[in-house]
C-alpha cells in the first residue's frame, strides 16, 4: 500500500512538473525516466500524457504560439516523446516495430548528428499520407537508447507546412542532452 502511494505521487508530482514547464517562458525538461534534457520553448504547450502499457509512456505537446496555415488550413504542429523502459533489443528492433505500426517513407536518414547522443540512434526526416484525413505529413524523428530505455522524440505538422516549422524543430532537437 505504501509503494503504491508512493508512485501515485510521483505520477502526481511528474504532471504537475510537465504542466509548469508548459507554462514557464523557456525550461530545461528531463525525459522521464531517463537523464536526457531538452529546452522546452515558450511556444510549445503540453498536451497529456499516457500509458500505453506497463513499460511505455507517451507524452505530447503541441505549437501553441500561433495557428500555422496553408492553402487555408491550419494544423497543429506537436512534438512526441515515447518512453520504453526495460528496453534490451537493439534500437533496430524497436524502430521496425513502430515503422510496422506507423509506416512512413524516409526523406533523410541518419545514425550521428542532430539530436542524437555520441553513441548514436536513428534519425529521420520522413514523410506520410492520413488517408483518414487525406492530408500529407511531414516530421523530424530521432530514436535513441538513454540508461535502460528507448525514446522515441517526433516533431510532426503537416508537409505543407514543414518548411515553416523545419528550424523550429532543429532548434528542439539541438537542445537534447545526454
Amino acid at each position: 500500500m505504501k509503494k503504491q502511494n508512493a508512485k501515485m505521487i510521483v505520477k502526481a508530482m511528474m504532471c504537475a512538473w510537465l504542466l509548469l514547464c508548459g507554462m514557464a517562458v523557456q525550461a530545461q525538461v528531463a525525459i522521464p525516466g531517463t537523464k536526457v534534457q531538452y529546452t522546452f520553448p515558450s511556444k510549445w504547450k503540453f498536451l497529456s500524457s499516457q500509458k500505453i502499457d506497463a513499460n511505455t509512456q507517451q507524452f505530447l505537446y503541441y505549437y501553441a504560439a500561433k495557428p500555422v496555415a496553408s492553402k487555408g488550413d491550419t494544423t497543429l504542429p506537436f512534438l512526441r516523446i515515447v518512453v520504453r523502459k526495460n528496453y534490451t533489443n537493439p534500437i533496430f528492433d524497436f524502430v521496425f516495430d513502430r515503422y510496422n505500426k506507423e509506416p512512413y517513407q524516409s526523406l533523410t536518414d541518419y545514425t550521428q548528428g542532430l539530436g542524437l547522443p555520441k553513441q548514436g540512434g536513428m534519425g529521420y526526416v520522413g514523410a506520410y499520407t492520413n488517408l483518414k484525413d487525406k492530408k500529407d505529413y511531414q516530421f523530424r524523428m530521432v530514436y535513441f537508447k538513454a540508461q535502460n530505455a528507448v525514446v522515441e522524440f517526433r516533431l510532426e505538422t503537416t508537409r505543407a507546412t514543414y518548411a515553416q516549422m523545419e528550424k523550429e524543430f532543429e532548434n528542439i532537437l539541438k537542445s537534447l542532452t545526454f
